[in-house]
This record gives structure tokens, sequence and C-alpha cells, in this order.
């Protein structure tokens, strides 16, 4: 019996030197994010026009970050994305000469790729198995509005990215051996400001043609406020 004891023991111990030797960490999964909004008159004078927004809901997006172990208790990570999404906007337009305004369907959307810098802090009452963090960090996102009217479609002439903080929350569940199931929630709510152009200032839609665009270039902002869920498989070594 303590001979059993005793090979218990040593098996934790070199178990507790292999998980302690896994200095890096590799993920690569998926990301939903619940919501991003545009802003398509962020100059205006008028609160309430400056603050109405465009939403889009149900973002996906691949994600892949990498991560070190400083010590038993501190990681350090860099992470990355690529966002991209669109939906269908009404949007009233003057007309040239008359400046009747006309409603067009459009499919706008953003594209976001956040490069994020976290530290996190391992939780005390993980275990071998499972393993809970908690994390924060700096993140700097390109940020970008499509458009599509008719047979046309904008071009960002000026984008400002930014800088915007974020906090996470993890667990981790080992699989097996090296191999684990990642599950993380991160807030951020970054926001970019972009001056736009259409590439053509005529366009057709449906069964009109040669319709003008008088406002050729405007201003929006694109904010990424949704909370993200991450989900996938980790590699350690």
């Amino acid at each position: 019996m303590k001979k059993l004891i005793l090979l218990l023991i040593l098996l934790n111990n070199f178990s507790f030197t292999q998980n302690n030797d896994e200095r890096f960490s590799v993920f690569i999964g998926g990301n939903y994010i619940t919501s991003a909004q545009i802003f398509l008159n962020p100059n205006s004078s008028d609160l309430i026009i400056r603050n109405e927004s465009f939403e889009i809901t149900d973002l996906f997006a691949p994600s892949f970050d990498i991560r070190y172990r400083l010590t038993d208790d501190v990681l350090i990570g860099a992470a990355t994305e690529y966002i991209s999404s669109t939906n269908k906007l009404t949007l009233l337009i003057p007309e040239s000469g008359s400046g009747r305004m006309l409603a067009f369907e459009t499919d706008d959307g953003v594209i976001f790729i956040p490069i994020e810098f976290s530290a996190y802090y391992l939780m005390p009452f993980s275990t071998e198995s499972f393993s809970f963090t908690m994390g924060g960090g700096i993140g700097y996102y390109i940020g970008s509005h499509t458009r599509i009217l008719g047979d046309t479609e904008i071009e960002n002439i000026n984008k400002k990215n930014t800088f915007a903080l974020l906090v996470s929350l993890g667990m981790e569940y080992r699989v097996y051996k090296q191999f684990g199931l990642r599950f993380d929630m991160k807030f951020r709510d970054p926001e970019n400001k972009i001056t736009s152009k259409y590439k053509s200032a005529t366009f057709n839609y449906k069964d009109r043609e040669n319709l003008t665009i008088i406002n050729n270039e405007f201003d929006s902002k694109v904010n990424l406020n949704g909370v993200s869920f991450l989900l996938g498989l980790t590699f350690h070594f």
C-alpha cells in the first residue's frame, strides 16, 4: 500500500513538471460577436442624429492567439481575428436636379482586424484538467466600412484606426496530453472614424439607370461593441 501511494505521488509530480515545462500555447478557433454598429452621421451637430446607428448582429470570425507562461500564475499573449459582416440598409439619397429623397437598399457592413496584447492571471482554483483565467490588455483595431449600392460600391479614403482596452474571462479543459478545448469571453468597445467615397458618381439600381450620387464623399463611424464568445482548440508546448 505504501509503495502504491509513493508511486501515485511520483506520477503526480511528473505530470506537474510536464505542465510547467509547457511554456507556450497556440489557440485556433471561431469567434461569435453579438453586435457591431455603423454611425452614418458621426459629425452631425444634432446629438440625436449623431448617435443614431445601424446595427449588425451575429458576426462570426476566425480567431488565433499565442500565449507564453511567464510564471506559474501569469501569462502574456497576442491575438488577432478577421471580422467581416454585412446587412441590408435602406438609405435615403437626394435625387439629382429635384433634390427629392429616394430610398435605396444597400449592403452595408464592417471589417475589423484586431491586434491585441493581453496579460492573464491563472485563477488559484485551477486544476491539471481545468484552468480558469482572467485577463486584460490593449488592442489596435483596423476598421473599415463597406457598402454596395446597385452596381457601385464605396472605398475608404481616410481611416482612423484606434487603440482600445479589453478584458476577458476564460476556461480551458485539457482534453488529451498537450491538447485542450478553450472557451473565452471578451469585452471591448473600439470606435473607428472613416471617410469614404463612391467608386462611381453614377450607378444603376434595378430597372433605373444612370442615377447620380450628389454627396459622393461622406463620413461614418464603425463600432465593435458586442460581447465576443470564442471557442477552439489549444496546443501546448
